[in-house]
C-alpha cells in the first residue's frame, strides 16, 4: 500500500507539503500541487480517510434528522443530499425520529458528543431551545429556529402560486390542510399566502386539520379525506400534499365528482406520487436537488468556519401542469 512519504519523494517535497495539498489546510503553489497530483496518480495513491479525519478531530459523518423515511418528498431529498455530501468526502447517517421527541433528544446529544461533524434537519418538533443550546454545525431545511441558518422552498411563492391557479379556474372555496403539531415554514407562509390572495377577490379558504401520521398510512388517509368531503361537500378546489392530495383524488372518483370538472385539486411537492393515479395531479414542485446543494453547501461552510452570505435560503418552487385543475 502506497504511503504519503513515497508521494513525497516522488514529487520532491516535503511530506507535510502533501499533506496540506490534499487536505486543503494550508497554502500549496499551483506547481507543486500540479507536481503532487501527478505523483499521487502515477503511485495508485489514495489517502486514508479514517485517519485523516482522526488527525482533524471529525468523523467524517452527517446526521441528517428525518420525521418519517417512507415520506415520498423527504426519501427524494435524502438521496440528493447523500450525494451532495459525498462530494465533499462526508458519509450521511439518517436519523429516523418517527416524531418522537424523546428520539429527537437523542440524536442532538449524540451531536453534540461529536459523533456527527454537523446535522441537517429535516423535521423538527421540539423547542427552539434544545437546537439553540447546541454550538455545532445545524442547517434547518423546514422551520425557523434562532440562530440556526434556513434553507427552504421559497412557500410564500407557492401559496401564491396555487392560488392564481385556483382563481384563473374560477375556484370560490379552497380547501387547505394544516398539520396542528407542525411548527413548519410550509405550513405558515403557503398558507398566509394562499389565505391572503384568495381571500382578496372574496373567496373563501376552508382549512382542516390532517395529522402527519394520517398523511403517510393510506388507509387513514382515504378514511380522513372522505371525512373532510362529506362535511365540505361544496368546495371546489383542494391544496395539499403529494399523498392527500392523491388520496383526495382517489376518493373524489369513489364519490362521482368530476375532477377537474366540478373540484380542482393541487398537490404540494410534486413528487413521483403526483403521476402514479389514474391521471396526473397538478403540484406546485419543490426544487430537492436545488434544496439539497444548498443546504450542504451551507453546513460545509459552517464546519469550515467560514462567514456566511446570507442566514436563510429561499429556493423557488414552480407550478407542474397536470389533468386536476
Amino acid at each position: 500500500m502506497t504511503s504519503i512519504r513515497e508521494v513525497a519523494k516522488l514529487a520532491r517535497v516535503a511530506p507535510s507539503t502533501v499533506s496540506r495539498a490534499l487536505n486543503g489546510s494550508g497554502y500549496v503553489a499551483e506547481d507543486t500541487k500540479a507536481k503532487i497530483r501527478r505523483a499521487v496518480e502515477e503511485l495508485d495513491y489514495v489517502p486514508n480517510q479514517w485517519i485523516r479525519n482522526l488527525y482533524q478531530k471529525k468523523t467524517g459523518i452527517i446526521g441528517v434528522m428525518a420525521p418519517e423515511l417512507i415520506h415520498p418528498y423527504f426519501s427524494s431529498l435524502w438521496s440528493f443530499l447523500e450525494v451532495e455530501l459525498n462530494q465533499y468526502g462526508y458519509n450521511m447517517m439518517i436519523c429516523n425520529t418517527a416524531q418522537k421527541e424523546e428520539i429527537e433528544r437523542e440524536y442532538l446529544d449524540t451531536l453534540e458528543r461529536n459523533l456527527f461533524d454537523g446535522m441537517i434537519i429535516g423535521a423538527a418538533f421540539l423547542p427552539d431551545k434544545y437546537y439553540i443550546k447546541i454550538k455545532k454545525p445545524i442547517i434547518s431545511l423546514d422551520r425557523i429556529i434562532p440562530g440556526i441558518p434556513l434553507v427552504t422552498s421559497d412557500h410564500a411563492q407557492g401559496g401564491c402560486l396555487a392560488a392564481e391557479k385556483f382563481l384563473e379556474r374560477g375556484c370560490r372555496k379552497v380547501l387547505q390542510l394544516a398539520d396542528p403539531n407542525a411548527m413548519t415554514v410550509a405550513s405558515s407562509r403557503s398558507a398566509g399566502a394562499l389565505i391572503k390572495q384568495m381571500k382578496s377577490t372574496g373567496a373563501q379558504i376552508i382549512t382542516e386539520n390532517f395529522s402527519w401520521t394520517d398523511t403517510i398510512h393510506y388507509s387513514r388517509s382515504i378514511r380522513r379525506c372522505s371525512e373532510i368531503m362529506k362535511k365540505h361537500p361544496d368546495i371546489d378546489g383542494i391544496l395539499a400534499n403529494d399523498l392527500c392530495a392523491a388520496s383526495f383524488l382517489k376518493v373524489a372518483k369513489e364519490k362521482g365528482i368530476p375532477v377537474p370538472g366540478r373540484l380542482k385539486i393541487i398537490a404540494y411537492d410534486g413528487t413521483y406520487v403526483t403521476g402514479f393515479n389514474y391521471c396526473t395531479i397538478a403540484s406546485i414542485q419543490q426544487d430537492v436537488s436545488l434544496l439539497a446543494k444548498m443546504a450542504v453547501h451551507t453546513l460545509i461552510r459552517l464546519i469550515n468556519r467560514q462567514p456566511l452570505k446570507q442566514e436563510q435560503i429561499f429556493v423557488p418552487v414552480h407550478f407542474k401542469e397536470g389533468e386536476t385543475i
